[in-house]
């Protein structure tokens, strides 16, 4: 009984000196770490119709996920696009954008996934895969910035992300440029997040330019998916236009690497914190 007395004496007394010797000051901060414990989430809200590859009629749904009790009015946005390899099966409710929403809400910030056109074959028109899909995500856009005093959002602080599908789509769609048939608006584009997404020459139908924002892309080395190559070639091609950028390299990590999701989504909310909110 005496030893089990000590032991506890020893536990407390050292539990008390971890806490005396914790950093002052140390208090989470707002966009960088997670602020709010509840969020909330409204699901399947209609942004847009528009007629799918088979020509039927299809209504384009997004959710939205935002801190509880937040009574800031003017918060920068993230728009999540879901993978899948635009095929049937994937959709808004992708587990990790679903994951990635409730955190980076936590942290701060209203995350809007949203659904886009998808094919039973996608890879016999991959122009018209991409094109259908970053109409969609234009429209999804533009509904966010016609809403943006309901949602209490920032037009002019905007995140795009995606992963896989979705990470070459906000590839694509960042590197899209307005031109004589087509005006592209990316105003209030910021950052860009690209989770194992980065395509290659058949998926990637722009340009990278000047225009381009800052990219922080995650990619594993033994993906067998989406070859981790082209993420290296990715960031050479930005730094050629003097575009920040950062590659989150997971060694030996394959297609979606989530069992590496403590350490990049720290490296992603630093990245985002840095190029949005400092700024």
């Amino acid at each position: 009984m005496l030893k089990f007395t000590l032991f506890i004496c020893l536990v407390f007394n050292l539990l008390n000196s971890v806490s005396a010797n914790r950093p002052q000051g140390s208090k989470p901060i707002r966009y960088l770490n997670p602020f709010f414990e509840q969020i909330g989430i409204q699901k399947n809200l209609e942004f847009g119709q528009t007629t799918d590859f088979d020509g039927k009629t299809e209504k384009l749904l997004l959710d939205i996920y935002s801190p509880k009790n937040d009574k800031e009015t003017k918060r920068p946005v993230i728009l999540w696009l879901h993978g899948g390899g635009f095929r049937p099966g994937n959709d808004k409710t992708q587990s990790y954008i679903v994951k990635l929403s409730t955190e980076f809400a936590k942290r701060g910030y209203v995350c809007i996934a949203i659904n886009y056109r998808i094919r039973d074959n996608p890879k016999e028109d991959q122009k018209g895969t991409i094109t259908d899909a970053l109409a969609d995500a234009m429209a999804g856009l533009n509904w966010i910035r016609t809403h943006h005093k309901k949602l209490g959002t920032d037009n002019k602080r905007i995140i795009m992300g995606g992963g896989s599908a979705g990470g070459m789509l906000a590839v694509n769609f960042c590197s899209k440029e307005t031109s004589a048939a087509e005006k592209w608006e990316k105003s209030g584009i910021l950052a860009l997040v690209n989770l194992w997404g980065s395509p290659d020459s058949s998926y990637m139908f722009s340009t990278i330019g000047k225009s381009d924002p800052p990219t922080i892309t995650v990619h594993g080395t033994a993906d067998k998916l989406v070859s981790f190559d082209n993420s290296v070639q990715l960031q050479k091609q930005l730094a050629q236009f003097g575009i920040r950028h950062e590659l989150v390299t997971i060694v030996g990590g394959e297609h979606t690497p989530m069992n590496h999701y403590d350490d990049f989504v720290e490296k992603i909310a630093a990245f985002i914190y840095a190029e949005v909110i400092k700024k």
